[in-house]
Protein backbone atom coordinates (compact mmCIF):
# COMPACT_ATOMS: atom_id res chain seq x y z
CA UNK A 1 0.00 0.00 0.00
CA UNK A 2 3.21 2.61 -0.83
CA UNK A 3 1.72 6.19 -1.40
CA UNK A 4 -1.84 5.28 -0.42
CA UNK A 5 -2.53 9.35 0.99
CA UNK A 6 -6.02 8.26 1.89
CA UNK A 7 -5.57 6.50 5.52
CA UNK A 8 -8.84 5.47 7.43
CA UNK A 9 -8.88 4.55 11.18
CA UNK A 10 -9.26 1.09 12.45
CA UNK A 11 -10.45 -0.38 15.88
CA UNK A 12 -12.80 1.02 17.92
CA UNK A 13 -15.19 3.20 16.17
CA UNK A 14 -13.72 3.12 12.49
CA UNK A 15 -16.67 3.17 11.05
CA UNK A 16 -18.96 6.05 13.05
CA UNK A 17 -16.20 8.73 13.06
CA UNK A 18 -13.90 7.57 16.04
CA UNK A 19 -15.00 7.27 19.80
CA UNK A 20 -15.95 10.78 20.25
CA UNK A 21 -19.51 9.54 21.15
CA UNK A 22 -18.25 7.74 24.10
CA UNK A 23 -15.85 10.26 25.14
CA UNK A 24 -18.60 13.06 25.26
CA UNK A 25 -21.23 11.23 26.94
CA UNK A 26 -19.02 9.57 29.30
CA UNK A 27 -17.02 12.74 30.13
CA UNK A 28 -20.48 14.48 31.04
CA UNK A 29 -21.87 11.59 33.47
CA UNK A 30 -18.23 11.58 35.01
CA UNK A 31 -17.95 14.80 35.62
CA UNK A 32 -20.98 14.83 37.36
CA UNK A 33 -20.80 12.40 39.39
CA UNK A 34 -17.25 13.04 40.08
CA UNK A 35 -18.09 16.37 41.61
CA UNK A 36 -20.95 14.98 43.31
CA UNK A 37 -18.87 12.36 44.93
CA UNK A 38 -15.61 14.80 45.92
CA UNK A 39 -18.70 17.30 47.44
CA UNK A 40 -18.79 14.23 49.03
CA UNK A 41 -15.54 13.50 50.13
CA UNK A 42 -14.68 12.61 53.99
CA UNK A 43 -12.17 16.20 54.07
CA UNK A 44 -15.18 18.20 52.14
CA UNK A 45 -17.80 17.15 54.92
CA UNK A 46 -15.83 17.07 58.10
CA UNK A 47 -16.57 13.31 58.49
CA UNK A 48 -13.45 11.13 60.29
CA UNK A 49 -15.28 7.64 60.44
CA UNK A 50 -13.51 5.06 58.74
CA UNK A 51 -15.96 2.72 59.09
CA UNK A 52 -18.65 4.61 57.36
CA UNK A 53 -15.85 5.14 54.56
CA UNK A 54 -15.29 1.31 54.00
CA UNK A 55 -18.97 0.94 53.97
CA UNK A 56 -19.23 3.86 51.14
CA UNK A 57 -16.38 2.59 49.53
CA UNK A 58 -17.84 -0.93 49.09
CA UNK A 59 -21.16 0.57 47.94
CA UNK A 60 -19.95 2.64 45.52
CA UNK A 61 -17.98 -0.71 44.04
CA UNK A 62 -21.25 -2.33 44.27
CA UNK A 63 -23.40 -0.26 42.32
CA UNK A 64 -20.06 0.06 39.91
CA UNK A 65 -21.15 -3.70 39.35
CA UNK A 66 -24.64 -3.22 39.08
CA UNK A 67 -24.32 -0.40 36.22
CA UNK A 68 -21.87 -2.46 34.22
CA UNK A 69 -24.07 -4.92 34.99
CA UNK A 70 -27.20 -3.25 33.08
CA UNK A 71 -25.16 -1.79 30.51
CA UNK A 72 -24.92 -5.45 29.56
CA UNK A 73 -29.42 -5.77 29.23
CA UNK A 74 -30.67 -7.24 26.00
CA UNK A 75 -32.22 -4.37 23.89
CA UNK A 76 -31.01 -1.33 25.37
CA UNK A 77 -29.85 1.23 22.99
CA UNK A 78 -26.63 2.19 22.21
CA UNK A 79 -26.24 5.45 24.36
CA UNK A 80 -27.79 4.55 27.08
CA UNK A 81 -25.18 1.57 27.33
CA UNK A 82 -22.48 4.44 26.95
CA UNK A 83 -23.96 5.87 29.81
CA UNK A 84 -24.34 3.55 32.28
CA UNK A 85 -20.77 2.38 31.42
CA UNK A 86 -19.73 5.81 32.25
CA UNK A 87 -21.28 6.12 35.44
CA UNK A 88 -19.96 2.40 36.57
CA UNK A 89 -16.45 3.47 35.76
CA UNK A 90 -17.02 6.80 37.82
CA UNK A 91 -18.32 4.90 40.71
CA UNK A 92 -15.44 2.44 40.60
CA UNK A 93 -13.12 5.32 40.18
CA UNK A 94 -14.45 7.04 43.51
CA UNK A 95 -14.39 3.70 45.62
CA UNK A 96 -10.41 3.44 44.19
CA UNK A 97 -10.09 7.23 45.51
CA UNK A 98 -11.88 5.94 49.28
CA UNK A 99 -9.99 2.83 49.55
CA UNK A 100 -7.27 1.93 47.10
CA UNK A 101 -7.48 1.17 43.56
CA UNK A 102 -6.81 -2.71 44.07
CA UNK A 103 -9.35 -2.80 46.59
CA UNK A 104 -11.84 -1.18 45.23
CA UNK A 105 -11.41 -3.60 41.44
CA UNK A 106 -12.18 -6.59 43.60
CA UNK A 107 -14.92 -5.41 45.53
CA UNK A 108 -16.55 -4.41 41.89
CA UNK A 109 -15.75 -7.85 40.46
CA UNK A 110 -16.43 -9.90 43.30
CA UNK A 111 -20.04 -8.36 43.44
CA UNK A 112 -20.70 -8.60 39.97
CA UNK A 113 -20.44 -12.13 40.24
CA UNK A 114 -22.71 -12.31 43.32
CA UNK A 115 -25.13 -10.11 41.18
CA UNK A 116 -24.70 -12.58 38.51
CA UNK A 117 -25.80 -15.55 40.26
CA UNK A 118 -28.21 -13.65 42.21
CA UNK A 119 -30.14 -12.99 38.43
CA UNK A 120 -29.48 -17.14 38.25
CA UNK A 121 -27.49 -16.57 35.36
CA UNK A 122 -30.80 -15.12 33.56
CA UNK A 123 -32.02 -12.46 32.40
CA UNK A 124 -35.45 -13.39 32.97
CA UNK A 125 -34.59 -12.97 36.72
CA UNK A 126 -33.53 -9.52 36.62
CA UNK A 127 -36.34 -8.08 38.72
CA UNK A 128 -35.04 -9.94 41.59
CA UNK A 129 -31.36 -8.13 41.42
CA UNK A 130 -33.24 -4.73 40.54
CA UNK A 131 -35.21 -5.06 43.72
CA UNK A 132 -31.77 -5.78 45.79
CA UNK A 133 -29.49 -2.90 44.16
CA UNK A 134 -31.47 -0.53 41.59
CA UNK A 135 -32.88 2.02 44.03
CA UNK A 136 -29.96 2.48 46.22
CA UNK A 137 -27.67 3.00 43.25
CA UNK A 138 -30.12 5.49 41.50
CA UNK A 139 -30.09 7.42 44.98
CA UNK A 140 -26.04 7.01 44.98
CA UNK A 141 -25.93 8.45 41.39
CA UNK A 142 -28.25 11.36 42.10
CA UNK A 143 -27.79 12.42 45.87
CA UNK A 144 -24.34 10.56 47.10
CA UNK A 145 -23.64 13.51 49.41
CA UNK A 146 -26.79 11.95 51.61
CA UNK A 147 -25.82 8.10 50.88
CA UNK A 148 -22.37 9.28 52.37
CA UNK A 149 -24.03 11.09 55.03
CA UNK A 150 -26.42 8.11 55.61
CA UNK A 151 -23.08 5.71 56.62
CA UNK A 152 -21.70 8.66 58.77
CA UNK A 153 -24.89 8.71 61.00
CA UNK A 154 -24.87 5.10 60.98
CA UNK A 155 -21.56 4.86 62.49
CA UNK A 156 -21.23 7.98 64.47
Amino acid sequence: MVGNTCAKPRGIGARTGGPRPLRRASGRVSAFVTVALVAASPAALGYDSERARAYFARELAECSAWYTLVAEAPGLDEITRIRFRAVATSLVSTAADIATEPWAVTQTDFAAKNIRREMGYSWKNYAVVDKEYGQRCRDIVTDPVARRRYWVDRYK
